[in-house]
């Protein structure tokens, strides 16, 4: 039965923090909201690793965001998640943003 999950994190490292590894299917990643909370403008960066094919996916690559903004990255770009695919994010600042997905998962069934 596909479920609709929230996948949240306010502590993103430089080197880059895993917000969700999927499971195995396929699943719909709906949205992502990004908000910067620190007191100046910060880049925020959004990879999909696919480990299957050993390839990284750029959906936002040092995207400025400034100060109380909020983003959906991936507003207009619905995109389809594999077994293993890992959304990763990464920020220069470590308390600067915080981050919501939402995610289908099993949206195949």
């Amino acid at each position: 039965m596909p479920t609709f999950r929230k996948y949240t994190a306010d502590s993103i490292s430089a080197a880059g923090t895993s917000l969700v590894t999927c499971p195995s299917g396929q699943h719909f990643m709906h949205s992502m909201y990004v908000t910067n909370v620190y007191s100046t403008a910060l880049f925020f960066t959004c990879e999909l690793v696919h480990p299957a094919d050993n390839i990284t996916t750029h959906i936002a690559y040092n995207r400025k965001i400034f100060p109380g903004e909020t983003v959906d990255i991936i507003k207009d770009n619905k995109i389809y998640l594999l077994d293993g695919d890992q959304v990763v994010i990464k920020a220069p600042v470590t308390n600067g943003f915080t981050v919501t997905l939402s995610l289908l998962e099993a949206a195949n069934l």
